[in-house]
């Protein structure tokens, strides 16, 4: 607080100029209403710039809201994609019980062509011994012929023996007779004659041993045959028997063959189905794959445009605080201004001469520094990909006043005063970098200072 001095002159009557104070008040009139001007234009700036600070303050509000719904469409488009990765996951899990089941049915696939090839083999093997049997059949089959046209033969040579025989008995037993009746007749002529020699007992003798060599011959022969007939009878029997039974043993292969192939084609249309509902399932599959690509490369641009959009909003929201911060900066410079203002015209008023009162001077001038120091600030604004850092540093400049010029009235100072603001601003990249930058801004406001000091 300055210190005045007032010198009051002893034995001299004082003199009051009344002119001079009569100009000293019209220039007090005049600063006065000046003043007044500047002062209700100083009003109707921070009337202007309170406005604009609302203003900006309802659209950072709307600028919070859109971020907020930003934030939101992206919290639902993770749902969204939640879903479509539950889908992807159970389309997956069908695939590989599919896979698993054309696995097995590749194996049973498989076991069925080995038992195939066991029945192939098998069949050739019953088809080669068919052939063997077939061959011997045919090698055999001109010895049954031969044999067949003997047995013909030789039962024709029988029929022939045979009415040979019976014709030989029946000469012989007419030859017999013959030779009884001329032995009967011999006789009666020799009994006529003389006793002759009894010859029928002779020819009894030689009959009853020739049909006993006949008879011997006869059964012999009969033996012979009989034994030849059953050989070959045995032996075309077996031969029937062989055939019949490799007619059923091939029977039998042709049965089991044709079950096979059936089954065969049975298990190749069902593979040929599953093929074809694993050839399905893999389109489908791909087809949504290829459907959740093109859905997640949507969201994806979604979500970068969304990201540009909240950038470009951002960044149009820091500049409004840029803007609000030199405003507010502004302000306070101007709130200093028109305080000191207020305390100069109550002190030029206290100091102003009255006639009938003595004059009074100021032995010591004021002090024309004044400090002033506006607030300093940080600010800090964070978002889920984006922050901002704003510090707002002010320096306080110095305050010039000059020499007074009318009379005892004290000059008006001016005050300069300097604000200079960093802006340090840092933004988290897609890529999880940092990038920051650094802005100055430097503002001048010349006004009146005050004269006295602050309390």
């Amino acid at each position: 607080m300055n210190t005045l001095c007032m010198d009051v002159s002893t034995g001299h009557e004082t003199n009051l100029d009344l002119d001079a104070a009569a100009a000293e008040n019209q220039a007090f009139k005049l600063t006065r209403s000046n003043e007044r001007q500047e002062m209700v234009v100083l009003n109707d700036r921070l009337a202007s710039y309170i406005e604009k600070v609302r203003t900006l303050e309802s659209k950072n509000k709307m600028l919070e809201a859109d971020i907020e719904a930003l934030k939101s469409a992206y919290e639902r488009t993770t749902g969204l994609r939640q879903l479509y990765a539950s889908q992807l996951k159970e389309l997956n899990r069908e695939a590989e019980q599919i896979r698993e089941q054309r696995d097995v049915s590749l194996i049973a696939k498989e076991a069925m062509a080995s038992q195939l090839d066991v029945l192939k083999s098998k069949y050739d093997e019953a088809f080669e011994a068919r052939k063997q049997n077939e061959h011997l059949i045919e090698t055999l089959r001109p010895d049954v012929d031969k044999a067949t046209s003997a047995r013909i033969k030789l039962e024709k040579q029988l029929e022939n023996l045979e009415a040979e025989l019976t014709f030989l008995q029946r000469v012989h037993k007419e030859e017999i007779d013959e030779l009884m009746q001329q032995i009967y007749s011999a006789a009666s002529k020799m009994d006529l004659n003389f006793d002759l020699p009894d010859l029928s007992s002779a020819l009894t003798q030689i009959q009853s041993q020739y049909d006993s060599i006949a008879a011997k011959n006869l059964q012999e022969m009969d033996t012979w045959y009989r034994s030849m007939f059953q050989d070959m009878n045995d032996a075309s029997s077996k031969h029937a028997q062989s055939v019949r039974s490799l007619r059923e043993e091939i029977a039998a292969y042709r049965k089991n063959i044709l079950s096979k192939e059936r089954d065969l084609e049975s298990l190749r249309a069902r593979n040929e189905s599953l093929e074809a509902h694993i050839c399905d399932t893999k389109e489908k599959q791909m087809k949504l794959e290829e459907e959740l690509e093109e859905q997640k490369e949507a969201v994806k641009q979604d979500l970068k445009l969304t990201k540009e959009k909240t950038a470009l909003l951002m960044r149009e929201y820091q500049e409004l605080l840029n803007a609000r911060m030199a405003m507010e900066i502004e302000i306070a410079t101007y709130r200093k201004l028109i305080e000191g203002e207020d305390s100069r015209l109550s002190t030029t008023v206290g100091k102003s001469p009255l006639t009938g009162y003595p004059h009074l001077t100021n032995s010591n001038p004021p002090d024309p520094l004044t400090s002033l120091t506006p607030p300093t600030g940080s600010l800090k604004i964070k978002s889920p990909k984006d922050t901002r850092t704003i510090n707002a540093e002010t320096a306080s400049a110095a305050v010039s006043t000059g020499n007074p010029t009318d009379g005892n009235l004290q000059q008006q100072a001016t005050e300069k005063s300097e604000r200079k603001t960093v802006l340090i601003r840092t933004v988290k990249t897609d890529e999880e970098t940092y990038v920051s930058d650094t802005q100055k801004c430097t503002i001048t406001i010349s006004g009146a200072a005050e004269d006295t000091d602050e309390e």
